[in-house]
């Protein structure tokens, strides 16, 4: 019996006609471990976003344009139908009948997802029922453990800000708000606040925790006690610390007169219904963490610097490989990818990747977040476009950096693609604009070259980078609009530029650098680039450069040769200056 039969005989067992999952964790995170790969579990989509809504006879499954292709080859079609992710509601519409139940897991959904669902049950006089166990957990036979890394303490000379100070400020914020406690969930707030740092996600150095401010003096930490033993010694000033699985049981003794705040797109609905059940009171409002983390204090702008020069000497190492060394006939997806870690695992203050390599030739380098295996990987050929999305984790700061570059010679068709691209990213590198700007605004400046002939590209432009912290970082992002969820573009944040171009079976297009959002006046702010690595010249059409796109070019060239040349030895700067000099 499949996955997804075992769970359509569960679901008929308990009477109940729809189970909804999303594809995330007991802390909503994007990044999540083995355990709580429930949609991979049930479909074998391996995507890093995806909904599904299991029926009892029938079953669909949910994914963005980033996923269009890959869902189509990993997920049996004859199990689940495909739909956009757009469509989700209204598939739940059409399905529903009179005095359905739905089961749905607090734990995994936000108080938004919760409202939008009983709109449509309410619709219908379809009863929700919130399981006191994920299904999946129950049926799942090898589910991996909960991971136990060991935490560690994120030293002040990278994270540039003191624990002391960062709880002042969030207890300031709480203040402001007019609120007694508050519950952390985002594993990287907690992260961020404790300068605590762990193995629990793999490239995303987390533990699983969660926190709760209060009036007192220090904060409630839950947290599996063998994790802290190395760092406990450290956190006892600042910390009470409690079993992971207590905070139930501390919830219900808070007292009834006081108010506890939570992040409506942050915190597990499961938090309400608990506060809810015990008559508590509460109120959303923003993680108080969210802006402090994104908004990054001079040491980590140093950091983030200096760390991105040591990843730019890998990547452009790499390059020259791939430009001058590669045996066409004896490489593939997999080497590639193996190549470039082994540059990048000894550099100075290395901790891990950032998340698993975009190795991606042809064909796949048209799935925007391909995942290479074993079973998918692809030889080299002659006149190949090979996409290369990859970043590390330092201790001083992420990185992540995209490269396209032709192995033999390009279509005119890839020139022009590649060059739309490149123009689009320059003109996001070199934007000025006011502050409380959202990056909605921006968007529009990556994508008009590619819109001119009809093109266009199905993710964001940019999201937000953390400091020895997730590659992808809130609330800071530059895309299509997204409503109210979207944050400001403010001073000290950090953002990918990321446009991109994708020829379903044939090849894909991005160029990818980080940017500083940096101050240029009293009322207007810019960006500072601080990705280095040389752009593939042989795929850039000139023709369709204006003067001051040159001007650029060749400025970032004339940079990279400079913070990078010294490193790297005679064959790889002969190589670096040729191919940094000036166009015209």
């Amino acid at each position: 019996m499949s996955n997804l039969e075992q769970l359509q005989q569960w679901l008929i067992k308990n009477n109940i006609d729809a189970f909804i999952l999303i594809r995330t964790d007991e802390f909503l995170s994007e990044f999540i471990a083995p355990y709580a790969e429930r949609l991979n579990w049930i479909s074998n989509f391996s995507g890093s976003a995806g909904k599904a809504i299991i029926m009892q006879t029938t079953a669909y499954i949910f994914v963005d344009g980033r996923y269009t292709v890959q869902v189509q080859e990993e997920v049996n079609m004859h199990n689940f139908n495909i739909l956009p992710l757009k469509d989700f509601h209204k598939c739940l519409e059409n399905n529903l009948k009179k005095n359905n139940l739905v089961g749905i897991d607090p734990n995994h959904h936000t108080k938004k997802d919760i409202e939008s669902i009983k709109k449509i049950t309410n619709q219908f006089d379809v009863k929700i029922q919130f399981l006191e166990s994920n299904p999946i957990d129950l049926l799942w036979k090898n589910q991996p453990i909960k991971p136990n890394s060991k935490a560690f303490q994120h030293d002040l000379q990278y994270c540039g800000k003191s624990i002391e100070k960062k709880i002042s400020q969030v207890k300031d914020i709480l203040q402001t708000n007019q609120c007694d406690y508050y519950v952390f969930t985002a594993l990287d707030s907690i992260a961020w606040l404790l300068n605590l740092r762990g193995n629990d996600i793999s490239y995303t150095p987390l533990n699983l925790a969660y926190i709760i401010i209060t009036p007192n003096k220090k904060i409630e930490l839950f947290i599996n006690a063998d994790k802290i033993l190395d760092v406990k010694i450290n956190l006892e000033k600042f910390c009470n610390f409690h079993l992971f699985e207590s905070i139930h049981h501390f919830i219900k003794k808070i007292p009834s007169n006081v108010i506890i705040g939570i992040d409506e797109r942050k915190t597990p609905f499961f938090f309400e219904k608990v506060f809810r059940e015990h008559s508590l009171k509460f109120k959303y409002f923003e993680d108080p963490c969210t802006y402090p983390k994104a908004q990054k204090n001079s040491v980590e702008l140093q950091g983030a610097r200096n760390a991105n020069i040591r990843d730019g000497i890998s990547i452009t190492k790499f390059l020259y490989w791939l430009k001058n060394e590669i045996n066409i006939n004896k490489n593939d997806e997999i080497n590639a990818a193996q190549k470039l870690f082994s540059l990048r695992k000894n550099n100075d203050l290395f901790y891990s990747l950032s998340f698993e390599t975009i190795s991606a030739v042809n064909q796949h380098a048209a799935l925007p977040h391909y995942r290479v295996s074993k079973k998918s990987n692809l030889q080299f050929k002659e006149n190949s476009i090979y996409l290369v999305d990859s970043g590390a984790q330092y201790l001083d700061g992420t990185t992540d950096i995209t490269r396209t570059v032709i192995l033999g010679t390009p279509t005119k068709e890839q020139k022009d693609r590649f060059t739309r691209v490149l123009k689009g990213h320059i003109a996001i590198s070199t934007c000025d604009f006011k502050q409380k700007t959202k990056g909605s605004f921006l968007d529009p400046l990556a994508r008009k070259y590619l819109q001119e002939i009809g093109c266009d590209y199905e993710h964001g432009t940019g999201h937000g980078i953390g400091s020895f912290l997730s590659v992808h970082e809130g609330p800071q992002k530059i895309a299509k609009n997204q409503g109210l969820s979207e944050g400001d573009i403010k001073e000290g944040m950090i953002l990918s530029n990321e446009p991109g171009f994708y020829k379903e079976g044939e090849y894909g297009i991005r160029i990818e650098n980080l940017i500083i959002v940096k101050r240029k006046s009293q009322t207007l702010l810019n960006f500072e680039v601080i990705s280095w690595a040389p752009i593939d010249v042989d795929l850039i059409e000139f023709s369709l450069l204006t003067y001051d796109e040159i001007k650029w070019i060749n400025w970032y060239h004339q940079e990279v040769f400079n913070k990078l040349s010294d490193k790297l030895n005679n064959k790889e700067k002969t190589w670096l200056f040729k191919v940094t000099q000036p166009i015209s």
